[in-house]
């Protein structure tokens, strides 16, 4: 099970105040990163006990190459995006790197403990415990086809994977 842990990329450091307050009153802590590659270290050593993870988009996290990285792996935290942007531009290209949540500031701290409890409720694991994919019912339906290897398959009389459009 994971922890209740945030890990926050901010580069200017501006969203750093109210994440810590919005986290603190979820009952989460925080770890925080500079730069996205700040963000790969502290994933690499620590992806097990993420709960969140929250991306202020500045130039100098790269913050939806991160998203689109973290997406890949097979157990991801729920992703936020926080945005100076318009939120309403921001929004589909944030959901389309994989995040759950995108909001534009300025933020309130309230809105921010709303969306992390929300995010939180309603994340699904992208796979089971024999590493089958489970597409989360939010994904959008992908032209890629994906191999789903899980236990039944390697069960199967032919012990090969079926094909299934993600």
């Amino acid at each position: 099970m994971k922890e209740k842990i945030v890990l926050l990329v901010d580069a200017d450091g501006d969203s750093e105040g109210f994440v810590l307050e919005a986290a603190a009153r979820t009952g989460r802590g925080v770890l925080m990163a500079k730069t996205s590659r700040d963000a790969f270290k502290i994933i690499r050593d620590e992806l097990h006990r993420l709960d969140l993870v929250i991306v202020d988009v500045d130039p100098g996290a790269h913050g939806l190459a991160l998203l689109e990285a973290i997406s890949g792996c097979a157990d991801t935290p729920a992703m936020i995006v926080i945005t100076a942007l318009e939120e309403s531009y921001m929004k589909p290209i944030s959901q389309e790197h994989g995040a759950a949540a995108c909001l534009g500031k300025p933020i309130t701290i309230a809105k921010l403990k709303s969306t992390l409890d929300e995010v939180s409720a309603s994340w699904s694991l992208t796979s089971d415990r024999w590493g089958s994919l489970i597409p989360r019912p939010t994904e959008k339906t992908s032209r890629v086809k994906a191999c789903f290897c899980g236990i039944a398959a390697k069960l199967s009389p032919t012990g090969t994977a079926r094909r299934k459009n993600s």
